[in-house]
């Protein structure tokens, strides 16, 4: 039995282009008549994911920021980082030359000394909310997760990274060009997406591609590995996805 689906975004649920396929919309009204709960779980802001499912936002649940921030319905939660922590994370990302990105539950903080390209491309492409700032330690928020970019690889730059940091906090890559710094992983927001829902675990589907899926797709009941996600993850021995959509219509012709 299912009784809740999540879904990665890019890479996963997304085509191509980035957007939502044809009849995204329609399976996850679908869904919700057979009793079964929609959830986004990305490594994007919580505002980016109310805009790109608009149409059904009231109708899901969101793993926001690769799990430090969720919502189901009133109830929010979400994992901050110490301010000397991220202080020092921000410093090792602009040191290892990649462009910086904070995020809090409301916003995304941009530095303006960063690349037109770059700034263009959230702001515009990703659609995220987002501040522009000059000194990202000149003001105080609730930092949920802090992002390194880089337009050719993150790979090299993270192995040191995720050294220094080993046993302190996770450090993901998320797609071939972005790092992710943060307190909780996509399997710490599953358990309290399925303790806020009061859903087993073992009633939960997720769908993802990349090594910041993984702790998510290890925890789940019905785990599935998009056709295209690195060979690593492939022996991992979860089930193979051509298309969300597919799979999701397979699991509401057996409700």
């Amino acid at each position: 039995m299912i009784r809740l689906i999540a879904s990665d975004l890019d890479g996963t649920l997304l085509d191509a282009r980035g957007q939502l396929p044809e009849g995204a919309f329609d399976r996850i009204r679908r869904l919700k008549e057979k009793g079964i709960l929609f959830a986004a779980a990305s490594g994007r802001q919580y505002g980016n994911l109310q805009r790109l499912f608009f149409p059904v936002r009231q109708e899901m649940a969101f793993l926001c920021e690769n799990g430090a921030y969720i919502v189901a319905g009133e109830k929010r939660q979400s994992s901050l980082f110490p301010r000397a922590m991220a202080e020092e994370i921000i410093r090792d990302i602009l040191g290892a030359g990649m462009e910086l990105l904070i995020s809090t539950p409301e916003t995304s903080y941009l530095l303006s000394s960063g690349s037109k390209a770059y700034t263009d491309d959230i702001v515009y492409r990703l659609r995220n909310t987002a501040t522009i700032i000059d000194d990202p330690f000149a003001f105080a928020d609730s930092y949920i997760k802090l992002s390194g970019f880089h337009p050719e690889s993150v790979a090299e730059r993270a192995v040191p990274l995720q050294k220094k940091w080993q046993g302190q906090l996770h450090v993901d890559i998320a797609g071939a060009k972005w790092l992710d710094f943060t307190l909780a992983n996509k399997g710490q927001g599953m358990r309290a997406l399925s303790d806020a829902l009061g859903v087993p675990l073992a009633e939960i589907a997720a769908f993802g591609d990349q090594y910041n899926d993984l702790s998510m797709l290890k925890i789940v009941g019905h785990p599935y590995l998009m056709d295209t996600a690195p060979a690593g993850l492939k022996e991992k021995g979860f089930a193979p996805c051509r298309s969300v959509l597919e799979t999701i219509d397979q699991i509401l012709e057996n409700t």
